[in-house]
Order: C-alpha cells, then structure tokens, then sequence
C-alpha cells in the first residue's frame, strides 16, 4: 500500500463536511486538488471529482434519508431537467478543449463565489413562501455538472430555500444532496467513451493510489456533514463558502497562467 497521497485522507473529510452543509459539489475543491497535486489530465479530473462525488454524497444520502431531511417532491421535480441536460453537457466534454473547460470552471467558480459575497453581506428582506419549480435553472445547472462537474447545486439550492413544501432549511441542502448524487451518476457514467476507458487503465496506477485515501475519507464527511447542518449559522457559512470558492477560482486562473 502506497502512502504518498496519505494527506488527502484529511482532505477529504474537511471537503466533504462542507459540501454536505452547504449543499454544493465537492468538486468544486476537489477539481483543484486533483489539477496541482496529483497532476492527472484534466478530463481525467473531471471524472475523478465526479467518482469522488459519488462516495461523499451517496453517504450524505444515506445520512439525511435517516435523518428525514430529504424533500422527495423536489428531487423529483428537479431531476426531470437536470438528469437530461447532463448528458449533453458530459458528451461536449468530450469535444472541448481541456484549458477551455478549466477557464469555464474558473469563471464559473470565481462568478458564483463573488455573487454569494455580496448577497450575503447585504441586508436581506423576508422571501415569500413560493411554489415554482426553476425547470431553465436545472437545464443549465445540470448542462455545467455534465460539462464541468461542478454547478449543480449553486444554482438550484437558492430556489428550493422558500418553496412551501421545505419545512426545515436542513431539507433543502439534503434534498440537494440527493438530486447532486443522482446527476453525478449519470455524468460520470455518460463520460465513459471508450478512448476515455483507455486513458483511465493507463492512468489506473495513480488513480488507485490517490481513491484509497480519498473514498473512506469523504463517507466520513458524509456522515458528520449532515448533522452539522442542523445547527449551523447559514449566512456565516454562505460567507466563508464564497470566500473559499474566490481562492479556487484564482488558484485556477493561476495554472492556466503557467
């Protein structure tokens, strides 16, 4: 047993507890990890995020499935556009250039990381209790989970908070975390062309030396992830998620720079 990717261990658990309380993909820092310490192709981390995902999240479901804390009418409703636009956006991956989808990934990182920021500093009103499912924002946040692995649940966690069949603000990132598994599902399954399926067995050496450290680690998270969100200042944390997401969008738009 290899021990060169032992820190990712702690990583991991530190990635997927975030993920799980604010109900955004881990991707989102793992896709960083992968890029400056493993070194992997790209679209090779894409995929690798998307394989992490599964482990963090399928626990994270299994977690708030327990705990009651999944909305299964807003699953639902959700996965009818996002499961779609995924595959379309995991089969132009295919067919993007590799810096171009990191760029998207910066952009689109730095984007939602500044926005939130600002929405949370700012003095907020009371929202009016809706029922509007957002069908376009699940087209396209299922179009960028498929093309980047990532946006999923940025963009339709804000329109889940004030539906009126969420009773507790814990089923909204619970609810997320189900529709997030699902979707990354079939993204990474929609990826696995055949010359994908050769990179991987070449690469497998790596990939199984850096999986052994990081599967365990992220159902830990999982776990703990969502009993934290019981009890956690929401603004406080959209604050330091959206600082947290400003650092990866720079450390980005740094590699593609070198």
């Amino acid at each position: 047993m290899e021990f060169t990717y032992w820190y990712l261990f702690p990583i991991g658990i530190v990635i997927s507890i975030i993920s799980m309380t604010s109900g955004i993909s881990g991707a989102n820092f793992w896709i960083p990890v992968y890029l400056f310490f493993i070194g992997l192709n790209p679209r090779i981390v894409f995929w690798l995020a998307l394989l992490t995902m599964l482990f963090g999240f399928g626990s994270g479901v299994i977690r708030n499935v327990y705990q009651g804390t999944v909305n299964w009418y807003i699953v639902k409703q959700y996965l009818i556009t996002t499961v779609p636009a995924a595959i379309v956006g995991s089969l132009l991956a295919s067919y993007v250039n590799e810096k171009v989808l990191i760029l998207i990934f910066g952009l689109f990182v730095f984007i939602y990381g500044l926005y939130q920021l600002i929405s949370s500093s700012n003095t907020q009103k009371a929202k009016v209790k809706h029922q509007k499912i957002f069908w376009e924002v699940g087209i396209i946040a299922g179009f960028l989970k498929g093309l980047i692995a990532t946006g999923l649940g940025k963009l339709i966690v804000p329109g889940m908070w004030n539906h009126e069949r969420i009773g507790h603000p814990s089923e909204v990132i619970g609810s997320a975390v189900v529709i997030i598994f699902i979707v990354d599902i079939v993204a990474a399954l929609t990826r696995m062309n055949p010359v994908f399926v050769n990179e991987l067995v070449d690469n497998r050496t790596a990939l199984m030396s850096v999986l052994i450290f990081v599967l365990p680690s992220v159902v830990i998270g999982g776990q703990i992830g969502p009993q934290i969100i019981r009890n956690v200042d929401v603004n406080r944390l959209k604050i330091f998620i959206s600082l947290t997401l400003i650092f990866v969008s720079i450390l980005i738009f740094s590699r593609l720079l070198t």
